[in-house]
């Protein structure tokens, strides 16, 4: 977290919130169409949002606080290396990564949050039963971040009638139907603990 050394441990989200309950967070907010709306729907849960541009951090944390919503936090913080360094296991009711920045130029590749090291410590972090959604409208990388998540052990794959229709609910997305443009998306469940290792 800003302010916090290099080395600081795995993060304790009670204290973020000043309360207990089950955390979900989303990595690259944007604008928080989606984490907003999450917030007021689903007040008993708490919603952690990683966005590295500071504008939409601080647009969203304003949004935020005019709406009075308590249970919401953004961070202007690195989603690849929180996830990979600052998350507990089994400390998230749910994971959301929607239309991650695809860096289709092969010499920045290495940019993409979605990797197997990335994937596994996605996974550890998810509470058993919990799942991680994600959607892009960039077919390629897409079917690089389905296969390395279904390649993943502690996760599986939720058939399209288990996932049901479901929508991001971001600006992205309405903006993209409205162009006709596919978004690709997909459902992973972390397995009880111990299955699939």
């Amino acid at each position: 977290m800003p302010g916090e050394p290099e080395d600081a441990g795995a993060v304790d989200f009670s204290a973020v919130f000043g309360r207990v309950a089950p955390v979900e967070m989303e990595i690259g907010v944007g604008k928080g169409s989606f984490l907003l709306a999450a917030a007021v729907a689903q007040g008993h849960r708490n919603w952690f949002g990683l966005e590295i541009e500071p504008e939409y951090a601080e647009i969203v944390r304003l949004r935020a606080a005019r709406a009075g919503l308590s249970n919401l936090r953004v961070e202007r913080l690195d989603g690849k290396e929180f996830v990979m360094r600052r998350l507990s296991p089994g400390c998230l009711a749910g994971l959301h990564v929607y239309f991650p920045d695809p860096w289709p130029k092969k010499r920045h590749h290495k940019r993409r949050l979605v990797d197997t090291a990335w994937a596994e410590a996605a996974a550890r972090a998810l509470a058993p039963g919990c799942v991680l959604r994600v959607a892009s409208d960039h077919e390629e990388y897409f079917a690089l971040i389905d296969e390395v998540l279904s390649s993943e052990p502690l996760l599986e794959k939720l058939r399209p009638e288990e996932a049901g229709d479901w929508s991001t609910g971001s600006s992205y997305e309405l903006k993209f139907k409205k162009t006709g443009r596919p978004i690709y998306k997909a459902v992973f469940r972390r397995r009880a603990s111990g299955s699939g290792s």
